[in-house]
């Protein structure tokens, strides 16, 4: 109810009047379009041609920052498979693209405009052609039904509900409540996918299989085998929560096995030939971050393709990202990281390109050498959401590249690990040949069921890494079931790490057991460096400064 004097407070009034008007110029702007799914009518902000745009700028960023699998024959097979599946989909103006990228959890994505991720783990999952058609098919509606151009409307829709929400405000003289639980409404509508789009994907995808003529129960077995691998991994199953978007998997299977148990299809596409060819295709695929990005073996950072090696501090807590290698102090106050600068053998050239790059003022670089390599090192102050951080920086030039090898600390407690980022940066060297002996990684492998072998005893006998719980989810089994011999079973397995023939790198001239004149310090007689492989393969690893979060 109304204050009887409200009209005589002409501030509030000014307010309200303002604030309405805006509220409904806003409204005004909403346009509809038509579902090409649903046919209904629905509110949409988002243009296709914005659609189109937002997807091929982030599928740069995704391939940047994520990076796609390095398994040309197996990316193939997924975009064939993907196209088979989109040419069913409902008519839009767009292309599909589909990849694969470099993650090992499993997960599917699409961009508005038609670009399709599935992760390598989520491949490492997959049992059968039929469950990687659905989830592709279960991406593709998503895309189809313009799912986000409506989540963008409902983001841009929270803005016009918190005038509205701030009108109420102004009348009742409150604090700003109504603008929170307007708020917080919005963030339930907005939070990834709704339930009801999930489910709609979800019915596209069974009817898309059921087109091409592909088995539309695979969404049910592949949702049960992730289902099964977060009560493996969590000890409970994913249950749904008020601000939690996704059905529950459990709720999903039940579903998807209902809807595909009443669908008539016919057997028509089978890409890869038979059970046996399709889990061939994922023979090899890396499980866990690959060797290819980097490992970490008693505290030094080795990295195989670039051939060299860096000590991080003891006790620190490390994350090799794919654009660097990050270590922060226990007490989160200061940090080390290793970056590529770029191509070239010019440290002070390098440093003064990232002080442009970066807007940054820095002192005069002072040349230094690490071991027999040019470097150049500099101090500069650096601004973050943590507050400000003194910065030391060392460019070091190896075999045509220069690396940022930075060391920071909140402003002044930069002295407390001065000590720390000097012996950080004088690490670098090439990598030894004992050195790279010692990467390995872990991968996945088909291997064949014996007669009267169950999951345990192949896992003794052929080396497997997983235990028998791990093998039975990954391959859609409940432990216990008896196995026909003969069955294909995937396993993990623990492999030194092999340079491709096509990657192996130049010997400088020189032979690889005999001292390099690039080589770091710390060398002993007969532990000669590695020869790295090309840099320009690797400009998307090592390059961005990164948000030093408090």
């Amino acid at each position: 109810m109304l204050h009887r004097n409200f009209f005589a407070q002409p501030s509030r009034l000014t307010a309200f009047v303002r604030l309405m008007a805006l509220a409904l110029v806003a409204l005004s702007l909403l346009s509809c379009a038509v579902n090409p799914v649903s046919g209904r009518r629905e509110v949409i902000l988002m243009s296709e041609e914005d659609e189109r745009e937002i997807s091929e700028r982030e599928a740069k960023k995704v391939e940047e920052i994520l990076g796609l699998v390095d398994a040309p024959d197996l990316a193939a097979y997924v975009e064939q498979l993907g196209q088979a599946m989109a040419a069913h989909a409902p008519k839009r103006e767009l292309d599909y693209h589909f990849n694969i990228v470099e993650m090992d959890v499993p997960n599917a994505f699409a961009l508005p405009g038609g670009h399709i991720f599935i992760s390598r783990g989520l491949l490492v999952h997959s049992n059968s052609e039929a469950e990687l058609a659905n989830v592709l098919g279960h991406e593709i509606g998503h895309v189809a039904a313009r799912h986000a151009a409506q989540r963008d409307v409902r983001a841009k829709t929270v803005g016009i509900a918190t005038v509205l929400g701030a009108v109420g405000a102004v009348v009742a003289g409150g604090d700003g409540r109504a603008v929170a639980a307007t708020q917080m409404l919005g963030q339930g509508m907005i939070s990834a996918y709704g339930r009801d789009q999930e489910r709609e994907a979800d019915r596209i995808a069974l009817d898309l299989a059921a087109s091409v003529g592909v088995d539309p129960m695979g969404m049910a077995d592949f949702l049960r085998t992730l289902d099964r691998t977060v009560r493996l991994e969590q000890g409970f199953s994913r249950e749904t929560g008020f601000f939690d978007t996704h059905p529950s998997t459990p709720e999903r299977v039940a579903e998807a096995v209902t809807r595909a148990a009443v669908t008539r299809w016919e057997p028509k596409l089978d890409l890869a030939g038979s059970h046996e060819a399709f889990l061939r295709k994922l023979d090899g695929l890396p499980v866990g971050k690959p060797a290819s990005e980097g490992v970490f073996r008693e505290g030094r950072f080795l990295h195989p393709d670039l051939a060299i090696s860096l000590a991080f501090p003891h006790g620190w807590l490390v994350d090799n990202q794919r654009a660097r290698v990050i270590a922060f102090a226990p007490t989160r106050d200061a940090v080390v990281l290793l970056e590529l600068q770029g191509q070239g053998m010019d440290p002070l050239a390098a440093a003064h390109a990232y002080a442009r790059e970066e807007g940054l003022a820095m002192s005069e670089g002072k040349p230094v050498r690490i071991g027999p390599l040019d470097a150049v090192r500099v101090r500069t102050l650096v601004g973050t959401p943590g507050g400000p951080f003194e910065m030391e920086i060392t460019f070091v030039a190896y075999h045509g590249n220069v690396y940022r090898l930075s060391g920071g600390a909140r402003q002044g407690r930069f002295a407390r690990y001065a000590g720390v980022f000097r012996g950080f940066a004088r690490s670098f060297r090439s990598l030894r040949k004992s050195e790279m002996e010692q990467i390995d990684e872990l991968r996945l492998r088909i291997a064949e069921t014996g007669p009267g072998e169950d999951l345990a005893a192949l896992g003794e006998r052929t080396g497997n890494v997983w235990d028998v719980n791990k093998t039975a989810v990954v391959n859609g089994f409940t432990v216990g079931e008896p196995i026909e011999p003969g069955t294909l079973v995937k396993i993990a397995l623990r492999e030194p790490y092999v340079l491709r023939a096509d990657r192996e790198p130049e010997a400088n001239g020189s032979d690889p057991d005999a001292p390099s004149p690039v080589q770091g310090p710390e060398v002993a007689p007969g532990a000669a460096p590695l020869a790295p492989r090309p840099a320009s393969e690797f400009h998307s690893r090592f390059r961005h400064r990164p948000d030093f979060a408090g």
